[in-house]
């Protein structure tokens, strides 16, 4: 991402195709060649006239030959809420860098739980949620005489049925594993 970034002026090589896996071209004396591998993942860049160095901060510096910083590479890029760290390898003689994303194992472990699967179904039916809430609570406000009891719980209740309505079973069996204490 941010080497294409960085070479979004170069023209592509003429034989490229939009649609293909891999790009080449030259930018400020570099040339340079993009491949990007369905099976792995990983984005792999080769580059001639150029070094790929390691920086202090764990970011990776893209040097002109005659030692000149061009770009920085990032180790830790904000996706969907979540950061995510690339693994980096640079290869021995400076041309090669090789970007592999965390593996979906790891990304699925960081949000296993039923407090973090209610509060994904809560932000995908958010209206149901505040809808039923805000009639619940009218509802409890109805009850005068215990309003600091009715009222909350009108929210509470409302907010869960609106929310059920809306997002169905997935809503409903979120609800019920964090209730009731489930993994």
């Amino acid at each position: 991402m941010a080497i294409t970034t960085a070479t979004a002026g170069a023209a592509p090589a003429p034989s490229e195709s939009a649609d293909s896996t891999t790009s080449s071209g030259i930018d400020h004396g570099i040339g340079y060649r993009i491949a990007v591998s369905p099976v792995g993942e990983t984005v792999t860049a080769t580059i001639e006239n150029g070094r790929f160095e390691l920086a202090g901060n764990g970011a990776v510096l893209l040097a002109t030959g005659d030692g000149a910083t061009l770009l920085e590479v990032p180790r830790h890029y904000a996706a969907d809420g979540r950061e995510i760290t690339m693994t980096h390898e640079i290869a021995a003689d400076g041309r090669t860098l090789t970007l592999t994303p965390p593996t979906p194992a790891k990304l699925i472990a960081q949000e296993i739980g039923s407090y973090g699967r209610l509060m994904e179904q809560i932000n995908r039916n958010m209206p149901g949620v505040v809808g039923g809430a805000i009639v619940g609570g009218l509802l409890g406000a109805c009850l005068f005489l215990i309003w600091g009891v009715s009222i909350p719980l009108g929210v509470l209740i409302g907010g869960a049925i609106g929310g059920s309505i809306m997002g169905g079973p997935e809503f409903s069996d979120a609800l019920q594993a964090f209730v009731t204490g489930q993994p």
